[in-house]
């Protein structure tokens, strides 16, 4: 996919939107985010070779428990036993995935740039839990899911990667970039009491 199509995230209507709510009032704040990539990654979880390999590379950890996240210069989802998914600066792409083909190059792996078909979206604000759990059927409350927690499941019509980081109300939502409009549509209905600004 060209730089100048990957540019485009297909929420820019919700940018420019005048219907936005007031940003002071609003409980939900969605930034979509720009100039980051997605690179899936699979191997084994139990080699150690294969783990320290990665961590020289990325500067940080495989998160390798259930449904974590591992949380530095990058933003490391556990998708799987053999699978995550690492976002990253978009202009580092290239370089990073080089970087683990090249460290990585004797062992059973899969290394793919997937950033063209996904849109990352960040939440936060003191409704963001409340409107997910409108649409999401995982337990959010913030005793169960809390910062470096992560999960695969739909929300809506839509399938989603959820990731809880720093504070107890900052999320994002990674989704297909097909269901991006969807999405923000949901968002904005969702949060229609609480109010939504997109940034």
């Amino acid at each position: 996919m060209s730089d100048s199509l990957r540019r485009q995230h297909g929420l820019e209507f919700f940018l420019r939107s005048p219907r936005q709510a007031d940003a002071n009032r609003a409980g939900v704040h969605a930034h979509v985010l720009d100039g980051v990539a997605h690179i899936n990654l699979r191997g084994d979880a139990e080699d150690v070779d294969f783990l320290n390999a990665v961590q020289n590379n990325l500067g940080q950890p495989l998160p390798i428990a259930p449904n974590t996240v591992s949380n530095g210069q990058h933003h490391v989802y556990w998708l799987g036993p053999d699978e995550w998914l690492i976002v990253s600066a978009e202009n580092n792409a290239a370089a990073l995935a080089a970087g683990l083909l090249d460290a990585l190059k004797n062992q059973h792996v899969s290394i793919n740039d997937i950033s063209g078909g996904q849109v990352t979206v960040q939440l936060e604000g003191d409704k963001v839990r409340d409107v997910l759990s409108k649409g999401c059927p995982i337990d959010l409350h913030s005793d169960v899911f809390r910062p470096g927690d992560c999960a695969q499941s739909g929300l809506a019509k839509a399938v989603v990667l959820i990731g809880c980081f720093d504070g107890p109300n900052r999320f994002e939502l990674i989704v297909r970039r097909s269901f991006a409009d969807y999405l923000a549509r949901w968002l904005q209905q969702a949060a229609r009491d609480s109010g939504i600004e997109f940034r």
